[in-house]
């Protein structure tokens, strides 16, 4: 049986809903035919032969024949329209052959299955009218009228019983199943819709985070171009006039004297080492970016360590300033990448210093607590804005008050990378023309102890 009715109208096109509506409304039509059989039956035991015994055994005669038509001519819509006609029709007739509601068991009440079954397989709409329709069947049943037989006298209290229970109950029951299919279908397309609601958001985000990252990298690529060609052009300026100069003295035949080849010479140098430092610095950046930084910690004494980086700093201050070195409680060792550490050290000494010309020395703190070891890097210098200090570790960021002062803006953003990959973590604290103090952290789950 199962099989007959999911080949009933088969068609290998329709969508996953539409072979649903076609199984259930065969299903409803086979149901439909069995009951009109019972209630044949039962009331013939009432009634005999006559009109309203006969009028259940023509619904399903006509039910048969749709089921027939509509699956050789392939539309099961024509058995929809038939069954809500015979669905309207025959209680009707059945009500009205019987006479009052009272005596029938209201078998009026299988006439409301056909605005369900409009409103559950065709459409809104189409339900209104076959609900006027039994709005209007109730009416004609309500004004009273002369049965169309004299069964009505052959009504006992018993059939009235019996006719109750038949027509409300099952009545009931497909409406209690019409709802809970409906029921199911809302709660179901909610879950749905919810679903499809927590896709698009994460599909928003997505794109949200994709937009971002494209206005960084576009941000990323004006600044490089922005600083990488101001940071070459005065190098390269530099390159230029000297060997112009140098053309020019060959040019005369003039000798050059050991002290003005060496100046010459010198400055050459000095501007294809900046050269050499800023394509160092976006070479290492794109190595962080591409996490390609290797990481070989060992066990570094940090005060011989900060001993020897203040002693490589200090002699070559023009202005005969040194960085002072304190320490403050009992030195450990502690387990870091030395490389990356001086890298990180070295940008930010060498930072303290040109950022703070004409003031104060600077300092170079170690603090072994007993949880963390920081190392802070404190100067009294320019300092740096409030606003200014949320992109201090951003790529190519140069503050307002340093842009005459030579720089890449790449030196921090280098260094806080630097310091993540040795586990540790740096925050920079800043005021406005007093100075500035950069902290690395390293947690003493590190240390050798």
């Amino acid at each position: 049986m199962k099989k007959l009715i999911l080949k009933y109208c088969y068609n290998d096109t329709d969508s996953r809903d539409k072979k649903l509506s076609k199984f259930l409304i065969l299903a409803i039509a086979i149901c439909c035919s069995f009951c009109g059989i019972v209630w044949s039956g039962l009331l013939y035991c009432f009634f005999d032969v006559s009109f309203t015994t006969i009028l259940p055994l023509l619904f399903v005669l006509i039910i048969s024949l749709s089921i027939y038509v509509s699956h050789k001519i392939r539309n099961y819509k024509l058995l929809v329209h038939s069954q809500l006609i015979c669905i309207t029709l025959f209680p009707a007739l059945l009500q009205w052959c019987i006479g009052t509601v009272e005596d029938s068991g209201f078998v009026v009440a299988w006439c409301f299955l056909s605005p369900l079954g409009a409103l559950l397989f065709l459409d809104e709409k189409l339900a209104k009218i076959w609900m006027l329709i039994f709005v209007g069947i109730l009416g004609i049943t309500g004004i009273g009228f002369s049965p169309f037989t004299d069964d009505w006298m052959k009504v006992t209290e018993n059939a009235r019983s019996l006719f109750f229970l038949m027509n409300i109950g099952v009545v009931s029951i497909v409406i209690f199943c019409v709802a809970n299919y409906f029921f199911k279908n809302l709660v179901n397309q909610k879950k749905h819709n919810l679903l499809l609601l927590k896709e698009t958001e994460q599909k928003k985000e997505s794109v949200e985070k994709s937009l971002n990252h494209e206005k960084e990298l576009s941000n990323l690529k004006t600044s490089f171009i922005s600083t990488a060609s101001h940071q070459f052009r005065t190098p390269l300026a530099v390159i230029q006039s000297n060997v112009e100069l140098l053309e020019m003295f060959n040019d005369k035949g003039e000798a050059i004297d050991n002290e003005k080849y060496a100046k010459v010479t010198g400055r050459i140098t000095t501007a294809i080492c900046k050269m050499t430092d800023l394509m160092n610095d976006v070479l290492t950046l794109g190595k962080l970016n591409s996490g390609h930084v290797s990481y070989f910690p060992e066990n570094v004494d940090l005060v011989k360590f900060c001993q020897e980086l203040v002693g490589e700093f200090n002699p070559v201050q023009l202005d005969g300033r040194n960085i002072k070195l304190v320490v403050e409680g009992k030195p450990h060792l502690v387990k870091l990448d030395p490389k990356l550490l001086n890298h990180s050290l070295s940008n930010l000494v060498s930072n303290a210093f040109k950022y703070s010309e004409g003031r104060e020395e600077p300092q170079l703190i170690l603090y072994f607590r007993s949880k963390e070891v920081a190392i802070v890097v404190k100067d009294f210098g320019l300092g740096i804005s409030d606003e200014e200090q949320l992109h201090l570790f951003e790529p190519f960021f140069r503050a307002e008050n340093v842009s005459e002062i030579e720089g890449t803006g790449l030196g921090l953003n280098i260094a806080k990378e630097y310091v993540e990959v040795n586990k540790g973590i740096i925050i920079a604290k800043s005021i406005l023309g007093e100075g500035s103090s950069f902290e690395i952290t390293f947690s003493r789950d590190n240390d050798e102890s």
